[in-house]
């Protein structure tokens, strides 16, 4: 009896692994085998393809390149379309708990953060698929159970011709500008260039956490901001065509109207100048509405403007566009402003005064537009009336409307345009060609104490039956006859098919490459 308690602890043992088995098998088995079948099989997302981004021509703009399961995007243009394509970003919280567009996602999901990729993003976005897989103990998958294959997003369709996009992108050698062309009867936009820019690929394809920090920081040049809609300029001289068509149509002025070209005009202390009075202390003479805008003369512009009144000028401007967005498919896109007295009192607290509508009547003071702006203006005047929303995708017919004006008022005006292009005019880099165009020059002060312009030229070509409008923006580029010309210049040089024309330029004052 001496080894009674071993004998003891050996029952006690036995005992308690007998209820442990009875425990494990009958009474808790049903929740252990589950439990085994889950560790067994798992369940794995097939990431769903993002819809294809296509130019007009079928040129892919933004594509799918599978890395182990993984989807990147990649944009074979980079920094040439980004301020169209936009990039994509991880998934937040809000969004993983929530959902988007009527879709769960995943911690590996991406979606559209700017541009098209996140205006379209629920026609872009795919649905996920997956696939159950048996797997071993330590991971191994030991054969596939089945699967459901994910679904491909739309693919997009946009008026732009990557081709033109990418060539114009380069041309601009990163200097900071705008260049849009689109079409004057529909606002289908063909190129919409804002330098510099930023690569897209960086977000996503290449995944670049040092390049994406030196985008953001970058406050000098601000390559993620859309010059052609997310910034205002004032517009100068290419404001002036909308406040002629105005007073011709109130019947304030017509053909006959001679306004003389004193140089300068004086209100108290303050002094008006013309910009040739400026440059070389001569006159235009007695100046007609033609005249004017072929020499762009700012004595007729003002004395026009004090003829008309804020309210005149402004309402013509608004029913051209400015202030308001264009309806462009893209984020981000400003208003602008047209300002008058009752602006004033509220913003800055004094009425409005003759000075202020000099200002305004040249495209100075407090008015400011976005480049689209101005591109949809040029499509009016281009079309005769015609004011379409301007459109990114080639699909689908864009909203217009009419701005009615007798047909010889329009002549007018588009003559004193013509006339711009032509000897004697302003735009002295378009003499040369054989391809009719109608333009206007303009060179914007800042207001900000310093001498710097922006340099701007809108156009349209063939005169008489236009096919494009285009519009050049340089920040503070000096004078739009001087820097903006030429570039439209370059371009429709190729665009037209005329390699014989020379343009001329300043090489001193022109930044840019050549196409």
């Amino acid at each position: 009896m001496k080894y009674w308690w071993l004998q003891a602890a050996l029952v006690l043992s036995f005992g308690i692994l007998l209820v442990t088995v009875i425990k494990l098998n009958l009474i808790k088995g049903q929740y252990y085998r589950e439990m085994s079948l889950n560790n067994r099989v798992t369940k794995m997302v097939i990431p769903a393809p993002r819809g294809v981004i296509l130019d007009r021509k079928g040129r892919t703009v933004a594509d799918n390149i599978d890395f182990d399961g993984t989807i990147k995007r990649f944009y074979p243009y980079g920094a040439a379309t980004a301020n169209i394509t936009g990039y994509l970003g991880s998934v937040n919280q809000e969004e993983l708990k929530n959902g988007k567009c009527g879709r769960n996602l995943q911690n590996q999901s991406v979606v559209g953060r700017s541009g098209i990729e996140s205006v379209l993003d629920c026609d872009l976005i795919g649905v996920d698929g997956y696939k159950l897989v048996e797997v071993d103990a330590k991971g191994k998958n030991n054969r596939d159970l089945g699967q459901l294959e994910p679904e491909k997003g739309r693919d997009v369709t946009l008026s732009i011709d990557a081709y033109w996009q990418d060539k114009i992108y380069k041309m601009l050698d990163g200097k900071k500008a705008v260049v849009i062309i689109s079409e004057p009867n529909t606002g289908k936009i063909l190129v919409l260039v804002s330098s510099p820019s930023y690569d897209a690929n960086n977000f996503n394809y290449s995944y670049d956490k040092e390049t994406i920090r030196s985008y953001l920081e970058d406050t000098q040049n601000l390559p993620m901001m859309n010059r052609t809609i997310g910034a205002k300029y004032h517009p100068g001289s290419v404001f002036k065509p909308i406040e002629a068509l105005g007073a011709l149509e109130d019947g304030i002025i017509d053909e006959n109207t001679l306004f003389e070209d004193t140089g300068v005009i004086k209100i108290g202390d303050y002094s008006f100048n013309n910009w040739l009075w400026t440059k070389s202390h001569t006159t235009d003479g007695m100046v007609n509405v033609v005249k004017a805008l072929k020499r762009s003369n700012d004595i007729f512009f003002y004395k026009l403007g004090e003829a008309m009144g804020v309210d005149k000028i402004g309402y013509w401007a608004k029913k051209f566009g400015l202030g308001t967005a264009t309806g462009i498919e893209l984020p981000g896109e400003l208003s602008g402003l047209v300002p008058d007295d009752k602006w004033k009192r509220e913003n800055m607290g004094e009425r409005w005064y003759l000075g202020d509508t000099y200002h305004l009547a040249i495209g100075q003071g407090n008015l400011t537009v976005t480049p689209l702006q101005i591109n949809q203006m040029t499509n009016i005047l281009a079309s005769r009336g015609q004011k379409c929303e301007m459109s990114i995708l080639k699909d689908g017919t864009s909203k217009c409307s009419e701005i009615n004006a007798k047909e010889k008022n329009w002549n007018l005006v588009i003559e004193g345009m013509k006339e711009a292009c032509k000897s004697g005019g302003t735009a002295w880099p378009l003499f040369n060609f054989k391809t009719e165009i109608a333009c206007k020059t303009g060179t914007a002060e800042l207001g900000d104490g310093s001498n710097d312009t922006h340099a701007w030229l809108t156009a349209f070509a063939p005169a008489d039956n236009p096919q494009i409008s285009i519009t050049v923006m340089v920040e503070r580029g000096g004078e739009g006859s001087d820097v903006a010309a030429p570039v439209v210049g370059d371009i429709l040089k190729e665009w037209f098919n005329e390699p014989e024309i020379l343009v001329p330029r300043y090489p001193s004052s022109y930044p840019f490459k050549t196409l």
